[in-house]
């Protein structure tokens, strides 16, 4: 089965965002400017944003998107990792980079893209996940760096980001195999050797800034239905971010009305995971497709 049309103009659309992003995202720049830039650029060009872009700094590793009134500004010190994802009537492409100019950073931010590319040429020959992951651990520690152990990959597939198999940052025995025309993405994150190597929830204990609709559910409640059909029919099942529906709903009730759906689990909210021991993260990623024999580089 060929890509569908709709993986393979997303994907060239990531792939001119990450120059995009190259070439526009300098030090010292406000984070919210950067995600709303990536996103409002992605719709310029045609195409909608998989999820909220997130913007990692150092040991802020993923699940974080800005909002409103974040004042949080990079500098030239800081790793900084731009999570984004590209769609077209649901079909994904998920990608990732990571900046800085700070010396100190740059064997890390290189040996995550060598770690990348290993896992690539092992996914070529080798469909096991398992294998896969020991080509980023291995290449991670021969320049003794770790791999954020509970962090993955995974496949895709129509309005879901994350569906199915993971494909793991160390080796595992007995994972999951990928299969003929199989979508996934490859990201290693890389820290310093002597960090803990794993994520947690911010201990800080600060509200999600994405989530995702689980089930098109009514409530009976009219303001809670009105926001649920919002979502369904901006995002269906795709992940969202607060500050795209607070312009219909107000900052603070929205928070309110999604802590209820929360509750109720018709959305979820997803943490900011942070390393654990605080140590600096950087992260590279790319969607690709088995087809046949061949590996199809969307991104």
């Amino acid at each position: 089965m060929r890509v569908p049309e709709q993986y393979a103009r997303a994907g060239r659309l990531a792939r001119e965002m990450r120059e995009w992003i190259q070439q526009n995202v300098k030090p010292p720049q406000p984070c919210l400017e950067i995600a709303e830039k990536v996103e409002a650029e992605i719709v310029r060009r045609g195409g909608q944003p998989a999820f909220p872009t997130g913007i990692g700094i150092n040991g802020v590793t993923a699940h974080y998107s800005p909002q409103e009134g974040d004042l949080t500004t990079t500098s030239e010190s800081d790793l900084v990792k731009i999570d984004y994802g590209v769609h077209f009537d649901g079909y994904v492409a998920d990608t990732a980079v990571t900046m800085s100019e700070n010396a100190d950073h740059q064997l890390m931010i290189e040996t995550t893209k060598r770690a990348l590319e290993a896992a690539i040429a092992v996914a070529k020959r080798d469909p096991r996940t398992g294998e896969i992951g020991r080509a980023i651990e291995e290449t991670a520690r021969r320049e003794g760096f770790k791999t954020i152990n509970n962090l993955s990959g995974h496949t895709l597939e129509q309005y879901v980001v994350h569906a199915g198999k993971s494909i793991p940052n160390v080796y595992a025995p007995n994972q999951p195999v990928l299969r003929r025309d199989d979508v996934f993405a490859i990201e290693p994150f890389l820290t310093r050797g002597t960090a803990a190597g794993y994520v947690v929830d911010d201990p800080s204990g600060s509200r999600p800034t994405i989530y995702s609709l689980t089930m098109r559910k009514r409530t009976g409640a009219e303001e809670l239905d009105r926001l649920v059909e919002a979502i369904w029919d901006r995002r269906k099942s795709l992940p969202f971010t607060p500050r795209w529906f607070s312009g219909q709903f107000g900052r603070e009730r929205l928070l309110k009305l999604l802590a209820e759906l929360e509750r109720r689990r018709i959305v979820r909210g997803y943490p900011t995971l942070v390393e654990a021991s605080g140590a600096p993260v950087a992260q590279f990623e790319h969607t690709m497709k088995l087809e046949g024999s061949s590996l199809v580089i969307l991104t």
